[in-house]
């Protein structure tokens, strides 16, 4: 099953991942315009599984108040 995980899984696949991850974010940054938002924390993770590969993707932003210079 580590083949199909190798085969379905590619380093350009997981950079385009990466790509919706930012996307995601710039799109809740988008709805709270007066807010600043950040990324405190992200994780990526595969899992064989009998009809392919799991993959869990997990983000944690940071939502606050834009600072007033």
């Amino acid at each position: 099953m580590i083949d199909t995980a190798e085969k379905l899984v590619t380093p350009e696949r997981i950079e385009k991942i990466r790509g919706a991850i930012t996307e995601f974010r710039d799109s809740v940054v988008s709805q709270v315009k007066d807010m600043q938002a950040e990324v405190k924390d992200w994780r990526f993770a595969m899992e064989s599984h009998e009809e392919g590969v799991i993959v869990d993707i997990g983000l944690k932003l940071l939502i606050k108040s834009k600072s007033k210079k």
